[in-house]
């Protein structure tokens, strides 16, 4: 499992724009993925980009709970 995310700008004729990486599982790997967020000076894309962050680390914490369930009820039928 490869946890991680965070937020980067590239620059298209001229202009920054934000993204949001984050890893995904895809064909059995591990990939980097950017999700395009708007104009980087835009306060609503910054809005989402706080949003996108918060939600994928609710996600991997919702996770790594079901993942430490699942080993400690091995570890005890064991």
């Amino acid at each position: 499992m490869q946890v991680g995310c965070g937020a980067t700008t590239k620059e298209i004729r001229g202009r920054p724009y934000l993204y949001f990486w984050h890893y995904e599982d895809r064909d059995s790997r591990r990939v980097q993925v950017y999700r395009y967020l708007g104009p980087a000076r835009s306060i609503a894309a910054r809005q989402r980009l706080a949003d996108a962050v918060g939600a994928y680390y609710d996600r991997v914490a919702d996770d790594l709970r079901r993942r430490r369930a699942e080993a400690l009820a091995g570890v005890a039928s064991a």
